[in-house]
């Protein structure tokens, strides 16, 4: 009887051990405010807006492609 009550303890703590390396290793939520995102701008051309980064700058104008840049000049 005094070996299954050892049993059971040993069993119980394995079980407490492996429930907290479970927990230890669960993926963590980062806490990251909203995506950035980049100024738009619009086309001088079309009135499309566009990301600054990605806009095609002439001059002080900004436009959404080449082809508009090209038919407004």
């Amino acid at each position: 009887m005094f070996g299954i009550r050892v049993l059971i303890y040993l069993v119980g703590i394995a079980l407490v051990v492996w429930i907290l390396f479970r927990l230890a290793r669960a993926p963590r939520i980062r806490k990251a405010g909203p995506p950035r995102v980049d100024d738009m701008v619009r086309c001088a051309r079309c009135g499309t807006f566009v990301p600054r980064g990605e806009a095609i700058r002439d001059g002080d104008r900004n436009y959404c492609c080449s082809q508009h840049r090209d038919e407004d000049r």
